[in-house]
């Protein structure tokens, strides 16, 4: 799972110190300057220039003094009451017969024994849950307006003392709760699919006189496991991301409890990164190894090179034991053969320069591919201002202004690498049913978003054509980064022109465009470079579908945050607004134009 720093953002950090705000309302009054534009051409050429502008303004004046304060929430429940029925009246519910289906089906194909039986199942559940949903909302959304005025049933409606606001707002509504009502029934059976199928059964095969032994092979694997002296409890060894307790019973047989560890919800606090090079300067980023991506940069063994996370104080009262747990998923980048059985070595300590006291350097081995937990006791030995002493955690590191969690490669001419996002403070647990519900308000915004594009593109489209444009917007919004890597530039070739003079020159993306001629390639950049903005504009302004998906959270074991929820939410209410808004003036422009 590859955590980006903008989702750890604080909700009003987000909001306020990242001008989230700022940036929305500018795209808002960007587009409602264009769009005055568009209808003023529009109408200028229909009616002429005076009598046109007199049309544009007279429509944003109804909508302001009219339609808007006259809107009535009885019209809006009594239409979305109707699109409600219209839906199920269009047998949305065999799309809970065909998820059912898939469910009693899917059992045979999933692999019972992979690595991570949890994340197979989460998201194979979450995946199938989402693409459902959105096409249920694209369907019910793009043919429902085209169809009642091809009928001719729009006018039955319109003749009634009904807003266009309220027409709009009623069908999203509608449609909305038929989505809403389907996609609660879907969370509850796949919360009850994956709890099932992850349970598995061990039975014990043998036990020796010093309490340890052996499970059955079930599950495609097998623990061994070890009773706690004078004990009639155990647990055994962890394997495929889970464990299990033994009990030994009153009659002397043992019984092997359920899997644990597989549906986790870990909260964790995480904190800024930065690194030292080698002459031990603070830098933002450390070396790169050669990788295409830089998501991780990597520090060099047995040089002053060091990651540094940087953490706010912490509160003792959310921890178990007092104990501070802290967890890491660093790569290593190995140059030379070394002992390939012991790995690569590195060190951790943790250090508050307000009080000058800092905990003993603490050998490691890196992990790869798995979540490392070091957990730090309440008095350690240490030192303090250079001086040798015992350390208590919370009295001298963790409370009393910032402290860091500095990490070093020991090994020479190896490598480790992070991201600010692999090693953080886990603080406690939260309910795996709750973390799965918060994912699914995930699916359920993507939905909505959907149902509010396709009741805006059929105010003024036929029902196909208004499935195409909402289709396309869905594909864009979930794979339109690379598009706009390329158009913001951040990727290399140039712009379309560019690329297609380098496909018959042969002449690769990285490679500077040399056509002997000055001016043409000023020419060219110049006019990719205005395609290139106005495609850049066009991907802001579209939803980014893919970042309302956090079932990689919840299949990987951590706790969606709350701020990230609250900011989804506040992304989906802007879209329904601004969809909204768009469809009441294509209705009443369609109004105007019947007229």
């Amino acid at each position: 799972m590859r955590l980006e720093p903008e989702q750890m953002w604080g909700y009003f950090e987000w909001l306020i110190s990242e001008m989230a705000l700022v940036q929305g309302l500018l795209v808002a009054v960007g587009i409602a300057l264009l769009a005055f534009i568009a209808c003023y051409l529009v109408a200028s050429v229909k009616w002429g220039p005076a009598e046109g502008f007199y049309q544009v303004t007279r429509v944003i004046y109804e909508l302001l003094a009219r339609d808007l304060p006259s809107t009535s929430f009885k019209r809006i429940y009594a239409l979305a009451r109707l699109a409600f029925q219209e839906a199920i009246r269009r047998k949305v519910l065999v799309l809970m017969a065909v998820f059912i289906v898939v469910l009693l089906f899917a059992g045979w194909f999933l692999d019972t024994g992979s690595d991570n039986v949890a994340q197979l199942y989460i998201s194979f559940v979450m995946t199938g849950t989402s693409y459902l949903v959105l096409l249920l909302g694209l369907f019910l959304s793009c043919f429902s307006l085209p169809t009642d005025v091809k009928n001719k049933t729009i006018q039955t409606i319109t003749t009634k003392p009904v807003r266009s606001t309220e027409i709009v707002l009623g069908r999203i509504l509608g449609f909305s709760g038929v989505g809403t009502l389907l996609l609660l029934g879907m969370g509850l059976l796949s919360y009850g699919f994956v709890t099932r199928g992850i349970v598995h059964q061990h039975e014990v095969e043998s036990i020796a006189q010093d309490q340890t032994g052996n499970t059955t092979y079930d599950a495609r694997h097998a623990h061994t496991f070890e009773m706690l002296p004078g004990e009639k409890l155990g647990v055994t060894s962890t394997l495929k991301g889970h464990s299990h307790v033994v009990r030994q019973k009153d009659d002397g047989t043992y019984e092997i409890g359920p899997p644990e560890g597989l549906l986790l919800a870990r909260i964790p606090i995480f904190g800024k990164l930065h690194m030292t090079d080698r002459s031990g300067n603070v830098v933002r980023r450390g070396i790169n190894v050669g990788y295409e991506s830089e998501y991780q940069t990597y520090i060099e063994g047995n040089s002053p090179m060091s990651a540094v996370w940087t953490f706010a104080p912490v509160n003792q009262a959310n921890f178990v034991d007092a104990t501070l747990p802290i967890e890491m998923t660093l790569q290593a980048f190995r140059t030379l053969k070394a002992d390939i059985v012991t790995g690569v070595r590195g060190e951790l300590f943790l250090r508050n320069e307000q009080t000058g006291a800092e905990t003993e350097r603490r050998p490691f081995i890196v992990q790869e591919g798995v979540v490392d937990r070091q957990e730090f006791t309440s008095v350690l030995p240490g030192s303090k201002r250079g001086q040798p002493t015992e350390v208590n955690i919370w009295d001298d590191i963790c409370s009393a202004g910032n402290w860091q969690v500095i990490v070093r490669c020991v090994d020479r001419g190896q490598y480790f690498g992070m991201s600010q996002a692999d090693l953080y403070v886990r603080a406690g647990e939260s309910r795996f049913g709750w973390n799965l519900a918060k994912g699914f308000v995930g699916i359920w915004l993507q939905m909505i978003i959907v149902i509010c594009l396709g009741v805006m593109f059929s105010t003024f489209l036929s029902g196909p054509v208004a499935m195409v444009a909402t289709l396309s917007s869905l594909v864009l919004g979930f794979f339109g980064s690379l598009a706009l890597d390329v158009a913001s530039g951040a990727a290399p070739g140039g712009g379309p022109l560019e690329s297609l003079i380098r496909i018959p020159m042969h002449t690769a993306a990285t490679i500077e465009l040399d056509l002997g001629n000055n001016v043409l390639e000023s020419a060219i950049q110049w006019f990719d470079r205005g395609i290139l903005y106005s495609v850049a504009a066009l991907f802001h302004a579209l939803p980014s579908f893919a970042q309302f998906n956090t079932s990689e959270f919840v299949a990987y074991g951590y706790n969606i945050p709350g701020s990230l929820v609250c900011r989804h939410l506040t992304m989906a209410a802007a879209y329904f607004v601004l969809c909204s808004v768009v469809g009441y003036f294509f209705l009443k422009t369609r109004e105007l134009a019947s007229s």
